[in-house]
């Protein structure tokens, strides 16, 4: 499945992609009809915090909240995660991540870094590398968090 979200669902759309979702993001400038054919031709569920828009979309997913959190409940109570997908993603720009050895790893990470850490997470797409620090494993406790307060 992959998803669509308009423009006041920046937060989430960072999160969803941590946790491996496919989530394309609506720009400001994209008014709810250029929204929704982009929907329609590609097939995508919407999220929307606009509960109009989300009535004119039968594959929509109304968020109410502007509670990062709460919005991702909503989302994991319609969509649950699969673990073996969290950081697959690029959370910038959704593109899929690679995992590359550090030795072998050419770019720029900051000094010891290299020496820290065994591999990296890379975005052939926009270039941003990632690796398991401390933030890391911050955002993957949250998540667990969120998801055992959702998920049964």
């Amino acid at each position: 499945m992959k998803f669509f979200a308009d423009s006041m669902l920046g937060k989430l759309t960072r999160w969803l992609r941590l946790m491996g979702f496919s989530v394309e993001y609506a720009t400001p400038d994209k008014n709810d009809t250029e929204i929704l054919s982009y929907c329609r031709q590609n097939s995508l569920i919407l999220l929307t915090r606009d509960r109009e828009l989300s009535q004119r979309y039968k594959d929509s997913l109304y968020i109410k909240s502007d509670d990062y959190r709460d919005q991702i409940k909503v989302f994991i109570g319609n969509h649950e995660p699969s673990e073996e997908l969290f950081f697959s993603r690029c959370p910038l720009c959704n593109s899929e991540l690679e995992i590359i050895p550090m030795e072998i790893f050419k770019g720029d990470v900051p000094d010891g870094i290299r020496e820290k850490y065994t591999r990296v997470f890379h975005c052939s797409n926009c270039g941003k590398v990632y690796w398991e620090g401390s933030h890391f494993d911050s955002i993957r406790k949250a998540l667990k968090e969120i998801i055992s307060e959702t998920v049964p």
